[in-house]
């Protein structure tokens, strides 16, 4: 089971459950973000909120001087 947990800027973080051994299941996290072809995962959930939050950040950040590069040279 995939739940999506939280998605801004281009960065999903997801919540997996899925069966493991002996009859129990299986619960992580999954980041992945538009901007790099890759994706985390965690077994800490503040961890991956933690992360999420960063990744959100650089994601802004780096929309913002793409911005500001084409504003200054007119594109």
């Amino acid at each position: 089971m995939k739940k999506l947990v939280r998605a801004q800027a281009g960065v999903k973080l997801e919540r997996i459950k899925r069966p493991a051994a002996r009859q129990k299941t299986e619960t992580f996290n999954r980041l992945t973000n538009s901007r790099q072809a890759s994706e985390r995962v965690m077994f800490d959930k503040e961890q991956a909120h933690r992360a999420f939050a960063r990744e959100v950040a650089a994601s802004l950040q780096e929309k913002a001087v793409m911005d500001l590069d084409q504003d200054a040279f007119g594109h």
